[in-house]
C-alpha cells in the first residue's frame, strides 16, 4: 500500500499508510525522522529517495527502504523553499532563498549546474519539472515565471507576470500530461497552456487559495484558507465547494482515484473521488503543525520489521526440524565427506596405525653428482 509522507514546522519527516481495521481503514503511523533541525518546508520522492527542504540551509537524502538517513547536501546559504527531483530520477533540482537554483545527480550526489541568480538575486520560491524532463518552471521574488532548458542547462525564457496582472505568485503546478500549469497568486487561481503559452483560465476565489491539486487534463482541486476545497472543470469553467477542514488547508495529494489533504492544524484526511463527490474514507490527527506532503509509491518494496521476525522464527523452525531429523537418520544415512571449498588449505592426515613417514624425494645434487660419475 502507498505511504503517505509528511514535512512539519517542527522538523519532523513522519510516514502513515492507510490501512484495513475490522470493517473501517483507519491512518496508521509507518516511521518516524527527526533529520532537520527546523522547519521542513518541501518534500520530493523518485524512487527510493526522498529529498527534504527545510530552513537549516540543507536538503536531506533518505533512503525510503531502509529508512536511514543517505546523505545530506549542503549547497545553499538559505532557507531551501522548493525540492524536486525529474521524473525519471537522474537530477535534483533545488531553489533557495540565497537566489539559486542547484541541478544535482542523483546516485553520486555531485552539482552538475549552478544558476547563482536565477531570479535576478531574488529567492527562489517554487520550481517544478514538466513530465517530459525537457524543461523546467520556476517563480521567484522577481514577480517572473522563467522557462528552463533541462537538456542544454541554461535558461530558455522569462515572463513578467506583472504585466499579465499576476501578483505575489505562490505555487505552481503541471497536469499530468504537462499542456497544462495551474498559477496561484492573491486570490485567483490562473489555469495556463503550454500550448498557446498564455493564460487560460481564471479562477477567483473567495478566500485565498493556498494549494493545487490535479487529477486529469482538465480537473484540479483547489484548497483554501477558509478550510473549503473547490473542484474546478476546466473546459466547462465549473466549481463545486466542499466543506473539508475548519482551517486552512494546507496540502494536497492526489493518486488512484483518492486525494490525501492536510491542514494547519494537522488533520489529516483521505477522502475518495466518485465522480462530483467527495467522501471521506478517514482522518488523524498528527499533532504537529504540517508544512508538506508527498506519497511514497514504491511501499511495497520495503521489508517490514514483522516479516522479518516471522522469516526469522520460521527460519529457526526448519533449522530445528533439519537438526532432528538428520539425529534421526545418523545411524542409517552416513554424511558424504564435506567438498573443499575453492582456494582452501589442503590437509593431508595419515592413519594412527601406519607410523611410516612418506618416501622423501631425492635431492637435485644426487642426480647430477650421477651424470658426473656416467661421464667420467
Amino acid at each position: 500500500m502507498d505511504e503517505i509522507i509528511v514535512g512539519t514546522y517542527e522538523g519532523f519527516l513522519l510516514g502513515y499508510s492507510l490501512q484495513p481495521e475490522d470493517d473501517r481503514t483507519i491512518i496508521k503511523q509507518t516511521f518516524a525522522t527527526s533529520s532537520h533541525t527546523a522547519a521542513v518546508r518541501c518534500l520530493s520522492i523518485s524512487g527510493k529517495f526522498l529529498a527534504s527542504g527545510g530552513t537549516d540551509d540543507k536538503v536531506v537524502i533518505i533512503d525510503l527502504k531502509t529508512r536511514k538517513e543517505h546523505t545530506v547536501l549542503m549547497n545553499h546559504d538559505g532557507t531551501v523553499n522548493t525540492v524536486a527531483f525529474t521524473h525519471g530520477g537522474t537530477h535534483l533540482l533545488t531553489g533557495s532563498d540565497d537566489g539559486s537554483v542547484i541541478v544535482t545527480r542523483t546516485g553520486n550526489w555531485q552539482i552538475e549546474k549552478i544558476w547563482k541568480k536565477a531570479h535576478g538575486g531574488q529567492p527562489v520560491t517554487t520550481i517544478v519539472v514538466h513530465p517530459s524532463d525537457k524543461l523546467a518552471l520556476s517563480i521567484g521574488g522577481d514577480k517572473t515565471l522563467r522557462t528552463w532548458n533541462l537538456i542544454k542547462g541554461r535558461p530558455a525564457f522569462t515572463i513578467n507576470l506583472g504585466s499579465k496582472g499576476v501578483g505575489l505568485p505562490t505555487e505552481i503546478k503541471f497536469s499530468p500530461s504537462g499542456d497544462r500549469f495551474s498559477l496561484i497568486s492573491l486570490q485567483n487561481v490562473d489555469v495556463w497552456t503550454i500550448s498557446k503559452a498564455g493564460l487560460e483560465k481564471r479562477l477567483t476565489c473567495n478566500s485565498r487559495p493556498s494549494t493545487t491539486q490535479w487529477t486529469n487534463d482538465d480537473e484540479l482541486f483547489v484548497g483554501l484558507e477558509n478550510g473549503n476545497i473547490i473542484k474546478f472543470t476546466v473546459s466547462k469553467t465549473k466549481a463545486t465547494t466542499y466543506q473539508a477542514y475548519k482551517q486552512r488547508v494546507k496540502c494536497m495529494h492526489y493518486e488512484n482515484s483518492n486525494l490525501y489533504s492536510a491542514s494547519s492544524n494537522g488533520v489529516l484526511k483521505a477522502w475518495h473521488i466518485d465522480d462530483d463527490n467527495l467522501q471521506e474514507i478517514c482522518s488523524t490527527n498528527i499533532s504537529c503543525r504540517v508544512t508538506c506532503i508527498a506519497l511514497n509509491r514504491q511501499r511495497h518494496l520495503i521489508k517490514k520489521e514483522e516479516d522479518c521476525e516471522d522469516d526469522g522464527k520460521t527460519s529457526g523452525m526448519s533449522d530445528n526440524e533439519d537438526n532432528s531429523n538428520e539425529s534421526d537418520n545418523s545411524e542409517i544415512i552416513e554424511k558424504p565427506p564435506a567438498k573443499r571449498q575453492p582456494g582452501a588449505f589442503v590437509r593431508i592426515s595419515y592413519d594412527e596405525d601406519n607410523t611410516e613417514s612418506p618416501p622423501a624425494k631425492k635431492s637435485k645434487r644426487k642426480k647430477k653428482n650421477k651424470k658426473k660419475n656416467k661421464t667420467e
